[in-house]
Formats: structure tokens, C-alpha cells, sequence
């Protein structure tokens, strides 16, 4: 598996992590095995920031789910959709085999309904091992879920407190989520999300292990800034969900000029789109798998 995200413009990192696991499917395949990549595109997730770049404009959709939020060039269904497309074209410019999967899509369909309903039964259990690994008490207090609200539109600013599992139901309230460093107001809503309906997702402490396990997932690399989140998604998927973790490789950052890291939020990046104005997609596959 690897990641294709969906809230900015994807970099020569996002590619990179696509042609590296691509290139172990490949391997596998080599030896007679069967395999598959699946690029997951991270598109339920709530826009956090505006890319530097995109009109200021969508800044009233913070917190919205990116593929509710319309495409500002006008292309594509989403915003989302047309992140994704991005680097999902560099892919098929390299030759690079894939099966995308739409994480709103995989929600809405239902694909992850099993995983989701063992991580809310066991949610004390998760909070402890997320508090045990980072310190961090929000999920002893909180469900690891966030639904969309039903007032408002946005996902991060919910949060859900009991469930339901006779309904199949979260109660949540939306009180407000922090965006860089800043409060984005909730609407103060409370309502009751059906997560077999798609009407929410999987914390990022927990969404990885569902996906490991409802995927059968064996392997996924991952960039040394996420390693917490990979380290407790590996606790989850084995003690909760009793599904062996996949195996790992860590990578380092792509930094720009200055030392900073590349961020598709910052709008400092470099994409493989950029590449190609000067360079083949063997010379992008040569830098990324040296």
C-alpha cells in the first residue's frame, strides 16, 4: 500500500513513496508471487490549511472534507479528486502498475464496517496504547472516529463521545478542531453519525491498522515524520484488531533548499510534473530508488 494524499499538491515525496512500494510489488511479482499496490487516496480527510498557491478563497472550507470542497480549476468532481489525479498521472507516466482506492469511496461502501466496529468496542484500549506510546490523553476521552458533521459539513471539529453498537451509531458534538495553531469554531451541534454509511472516518491513530487488516495489507512504507503514528498502528493492529502489522521501510524527508521539510500545506514542493518540463520519468525513478 502507499498513500496517495489529497490535500495539496502532491511532491516528489508523495511519488516517491508510490515508486518505492511499487517497485517491492514489482520485486515480489519478479519471484512468482502474486501482488498488488493499492494507492489509497487519503480524500475523507478534512482541508486543514490552503495550499500556498490556491485562491484564499477556499479558506471557508477548512474542516470540510476534501471532496466536498469544488475543484478550483474547474476540471475535476473535488478538490480531492483533483490532487489525487495529480500524482496518480505521474504514476501511469512511469509505467508504475496500481489499484486506486478512494478512501470516501472505501467508507461509503462499507469496506472497512468490521474494523471500524472492533476499534469502537475496544476504543479504552486504543486510548491507553496512543497515551502509552506519544503521552497523549485525547483518545481516553474521545472515540477514535471522527464523523462529518450533520449541521455543518466538516469532520475534524467533531467529537464523538459514546457508541452505539446496537445502531450501528457514534453520538458526537462539534465543538471546534485546532488548525495550525489557530481555533476553528464547531457549529455546536450534537448529533449521531452511522459509520456503516460512511458518515465519518477512522482517526489517523487508528485508521492505518483497519486498513492493514481490511486490505490484507503486507507491506508499507513510511516517512520517519508519521513513525508515532505508524509505531501505535502497529500496537492496534496486532493486540486489537489480531492481525499481523505489515512489514516496514522508513525514508527520510525530501527537504528544500533552506532545510525545511516539503509540505503539500506549506507550498513548498516540488512535483513530478516540474520534473518532467526537464527530465524522463526513468531519470524520476533512478532519483527515487537510489
Amino acid at each position: 500500500e502507499m498513500g496517495v494524499g489529497a490535500s495539496g499538491f502532491p511532491h516528489i515525496g508523495s511519488f516517491a513513496d508510490a515508486a518505492r512500494a511499487g517497485a517491492v510489488a514489482l520485486a515480489i511479482k519478479e519471484q512468482g508471487c502474486k501482488s498488488e499496490l493499492i494507492a489509497f487516496s487519503d480524500d475523507k480527510d478534512g482541508l486543514r490549511k490552503v495550499p500556498a498557491g490556491l485562491p484564499r478563497s477556499l479558506a471557508k472550507y477548512l474542516g470540510y472534507p476534501v471532496t466536498v470542497i469544488p475543484d478550483p480549476y474547474a476540471c475535476h468532481k473535488s478538490y480531492g479528486e483533483h490532487m489525487s489525479s495529480l500524482l496518480l498521472e505521474a504514476l501511469d507516466s512511469c509505467g508504475i502498475e496500481y489499484t486506486f482506492m478512494s478512501g470516501a469511496d472505501a467508507y461509503k461502501r462499507g469496506i472497512f464496517n468490521e474494523e471500524i466496529e472492533t476499534l469502537l468496542l475496544n476504543a479504552q484500549k486504543i486510548g491507553e496504547i496512543v497515551r502509552d506510546e506519544v503521552g497523549q490523553e485525547k483518545y481516553v476521552e474521545a472515540l477514535p472516529y471522527f464523523p462529518v458533521c450533520s449541521n455543518c459539513g466538516r469532520i475534524y471539529t467533531t467529537k464523538a463521545y459514546e457508541f452505539l453498537p446496537k445502531e450501528d451509531k457514534v453520538l458526537y458534538v462539534c465543538e471546534g478542531m485546532e488548525v495550525k495553531g489557530r481555533w476553528l469554531k464547531g457549529c455546536g451541534n450534537k448529533g449521531e453519525a452511522n459509520y456503516t454509511k460512511g458518515e465519518g472516518k477512522l482517526s489517523w491513530k487508528s485508521e492505518f491498522a483497519a486498513r492493514w487488516r481490511a486490505l490484507d495489507v503486507r507491506f508499507e512504507a513510511y516517512g520517519k515524520d508519521i513513525a508515532d503514528s505508524v509505531r501505535i498502528n502497529d500496537r492496534i493492529c496486532k493486540d486489537v484488531l489480531g492481525y499481523i502489522p505489515p512489514m516496514h521501510a522508513q525514508y527520510e524527508m525530501f527537504l528544500d533548499k533552506s532545510g525545511r521539510k516539503i509540505s503539500k500545506s506549506a507550498g513548498n514542493v516540488f512535483t513530478p510534473q516540474v520534473w518532467f518540463r526537464y527530465g524522463s520519468a526513468q531519470s524520476l525513478l533512478l532519483l527515487t530508488l537510489k
